[in-house]
């Protein structure tokens, strides 16, 4: 069905898309020069997440997402350049992956950028809604799974002749109240790192300013982006994913929270945490996906909670909640730390509570998503993390 929206040339190439379910100081950066058009694609694993179409010419950005998480959505944005290359207003709207409205959803938001302030106007079935703040130096409008626009700070590089750039983002969504920083240093020839989160996101352009490729492995969110050299038609590959989720549910978030509740002995235990999925990836490979040390799931920092004093691993745990994360170097180790409700990334190695070895044995069935369990034994029970084909283990129990 998606092969009949595409040119007979790239149906081939196209069937690759499917969703599967389940160096300062370089030379400057020249000005990109006007094209037809680019097509980025984003991929999680071997997931397409994103496709992103876009023009760029000296007056005008404009650009088509196509997306699959958290639902099928189509948006459009289109961004107008002062002759210096500074963004001077942006619109951007969002549809279902049918074309209809979203109920209650924003229609469009429109922005204005001056000297010193943003002004946004989001536009909603039962109004507007006007925020003003403060914004200096190199703002840019921001979309959610855009790289495309950050092309943008690729052309103020070179207008400016620097080799790096404070961007100061604005999320074209309601409710934005301030810019989001936001650092590009060029570090090779056709490299530029953007800072995201403390982590590279690395940005290839081919020497006119135009993105080839985008690395985000480095990153907690692991999209790969790349160019590729045909197009094709979104709104179609839109429509299809909004079919495929008739009958069933959107496909969702890429790692979903859930909920483990269980009872050992007199122990009331609970785990809440994120559960990314394979996608095709070797997740083990230097430490887990890149992370020698892991928070052991996704998002938000895995929660654990006991009503009673525990035995983990030989070591005690007081009553109380926790987090939990995985070391990777010299063994496994299971990481219980006392700093809780933070985001995955913010980790204090002054909060840890405990480190215990994990048990690594084979799955007896592969999990395509992460999972914690709680198995009951003959004393205690044991606390699991299965992903792919390895299992990691720990005994629990009351003390």
């Amino acid at each position: 069905m998606l092969a009949a929206t595409v040119r007979p040339v790239a149906a081939a190439a196209f069937a690759a898309f499917a969703f599967v379910t389940g160096c300062s100081g370089s030379t400057a950066i020249p000005t990109p020069i006007p094209v037809t058009s680019t097509t980025l694609l984003a991929r999680l694993g071997n997931d397409t997440i994103a496709i992103e179409r876009y023009t760029h010419t000296a007056k005008k950005m404009e650009g088509l997402i196509v997306t699959r998480l958290p639902a099928a959505r189509i948006g459009r944005y289109s961004v107008e350049l002062a002759p210096n290359g500074v963004p001077t207003s942006a619109t951007y709207s969002l549809r279902d992956g049918d074309g209809a409205a979203l109920p209650n959803g924003m229609q469009s938001l429109s922005a204005r950028f001056t000297r010193d302030s943003v002004v946004l106007v989001g536009h909603r079935s039962g109004g507007d809604t006007v925020s003003r703040f403060a914004a200096r130096g190199a703002v840019f409008p921001f979309v959610n799974n855009s790289y495309a626009l950050y092309e943008l700070g690729l052309a103020r590089m070179s207008a400016t002749g620097r080799d790096s750039i404070l961007c100061e983002l604005v999320p074209l969504v309601i409710g934005t109240r301030q810019t989001t920083p936001r650092a590009m240093r060029v570090t090779g020839p056709d490299v530029v790192r953007i800072d995201y989160g403390g982590n590279p996101l690395l940005l290839r352009h081919d020497g006119r300013g135009a993105i080839v490729s985008v690395d985000g492995s480095r990153t907690t969110f692991k999209v790969e982006v790349t160019r590729i050299g045909f197009d094709t038609d979104l709104e179609a590959i839109a429509r299809t994913w909004k079919a495929s989720e008739q009958g069933t549910v959107p496909a969702g978030q890429a790692s979903p929270r859930d909920t483990v509740q269980a009872v050992v002995g007199q122990a009331h235990l609970w785990i809440d945490y994120g559960r990314p999925a394979l996608r095709g990836r070797d997740v083990w490979a230097n430490g887990v996906l890149g992370d020698t040390l892991w928070r052991t799931g996704a998002n938000a920092a895995t929660q654990f909670r006991t009503d009673v004093d525990l035995v983990v691993g030989g070591k005690t745990i007081p009553a109380g909640t926790y987090t939990l994360w995985t070391a990777t170097s010299g063994g496994y180790q299971l990481v219980v730390n006392k700093q809780v409700g933070q985001w995955g990334t913010v980790y204090d190695s002054k909060q840890d509570l405990v480190r215990v070895p994990l048990q690594e044995s084979s799955a007896a069935a592969p999990a395509e998503r992460f999972t914690i369990a709680v198995e009951p034994q003959s004393a205690g029970a044991l606390l699991t993390f299965t992903w792919g084909a390895k299992r990691l283990s720990v005994p629990i129990a009351p003390k």
